[in-house]
């Protein structure tokens, strides 16, 4: 198995989902806002700085870049603490929920109706080599 032209068909994949207009929506929005916004909707609408970093894989100074240009949309906010007013806690704001909200769904409709045109098995295929793809990242990000 050629690994290399399997990783250069994966991507062109990728780039020809970018294609989408629902997908270039989320492009519209600046690098790490999709990721911050959508762990937020997904965690219960709150989070620290530092819990982001982790589970986003990015340091400190770009999450806090990001949470600079997140806030001046009004889509989070940074309130102190309730227990340790040295910690800050990201909060969702509604219109930062109804934006992803807004986005995901309209990509999610797109790539739906993409999907339905595969048989069940098909499908099934694309989710297990997806979910694979996932586990596989996870790993080497671990190290």
């Amino acid at each position: 198995m050629d690994y290399s032209a399997l990783a250069a068909e994966l991507l062109s994949f990728r780039t020809a989902l970018h294609h989408l207009p629902a997908v270039r929506g989320l492009d519209e929005m600046s690098g790490g806002e999709y990721f911050v916004l959508h762990f937020l909707l997904r965690h219960g609408g709150t989070a620290g700085p530092s819990e982001l970093s982790r589970s986003l894989y990015a340091s400190s100074a770009r999450i806090a870049a990001l949470l600079k240009h997140l806030e001046a949309k009004g889509w989070i906010v940074r309130t102190p603490d309730a227990d340790d007013e040295r910690r800050v806690d990201v909060v969702l704001t509604e219109a930062g929920a109804a934006c992803i909200r807004e986005r995901l769904g309209a990509v999610l409709d797109e790539v739906s109706v993409l999907l339905s045109a595969l048989s069940p098995e098909e499908a099934a295929e694309i989710e297990a080599a997806g979910a694979r793809q996932v586990s596989l990242g996870r790993r080497i990000l671990r190290g």
